[in-house]
């Protein structure tokens, strides 16, 4: 959607502005500098999902009935496009919508303590600040992983998910070097899903 472009912009913009983006996290006393492949991806405090304006998706739709929420147009999108896969045969089930960001840091220093350095970790984790999970509109597939590229469900994904304005993030070789994600699609609308498609 224009938010999501509106958003790297500002984002770029500020961080040109002052030369250099200097954000940094810190976790158990250790401040690390979040890498400059985030940098463009860093939310504006609007794009930020507000709880009170989350709705959960149903059940049937997500992994162990996991309690996911997103926001309204991305729950209506999904249950759209989770009924179409089905008429095809195929499953589409989430196990990721909305995260805080001190879900994201837990997530980070979880990794952390099970001996993941930081570098590699941030490269496959968002910030607190920078994911996409934040809005409310990202989704992840099951299953969560690199697999996940080798199922029906992303092959399927990938022939009709603009139909329903979802898009591939961080498809396979993307231009800012994140880690390849299969698994996460996020909602941008089908206007704009259609032309970033093309």
């Amino acid at each position: 959607m224009v938010g999501a472009i509106t958003l790297v912009l500002t984002a770029l913009i500020s961080c040109m502005a002052e030369q250099v983006c200097d954000d940094s996290l810190t976790i158990n006393d250790t401040t690390y500098q979040i890498p400059e492949l985030w940098h463009p991806h860093k939310l504006d405090s609007t794009e930020i999902a507000k709880p009170e304006n989350l709705v959960r998706l149903p059940d049937e739709l997500t992994f162990e009935d996991y309690r996911i929420y997103v926001l309204p147009e991305t729950k209506d999108a999904f249950v759209s496009m989770a009924t179409a896969a089905a008429k095809d045969s195929v499953s589409l089930r989430v196990d990721s919508g909305f995260r805080s960001q001190a879900f994201q840091r837990r997530v980070i220093k979880r990794r952390l303590s099970e001996g993941g350095e930081f570098a590699n970790v941030i490269r496959m984790v968002a910030p607190p600040g920078y994911s996409q999970h934040h809005t409310g509109r990202a989704l992840d597939m099951v299953p969560s992983e690199a697999l996940f590229v080798k199922t029906d469900a992303y092959r399927w994904l990938i022939e009709n998910a603009d139909r329903f304005g979802f898009i591939e993030s961080y498809p396979k070789d993307n231009a800012d070097s994140i880690w390849w994600e299969p698994y996460h699609w996020y909602y941008v609308g089908a206007d704009m899903a259609g032309s970033s498609s093309q």
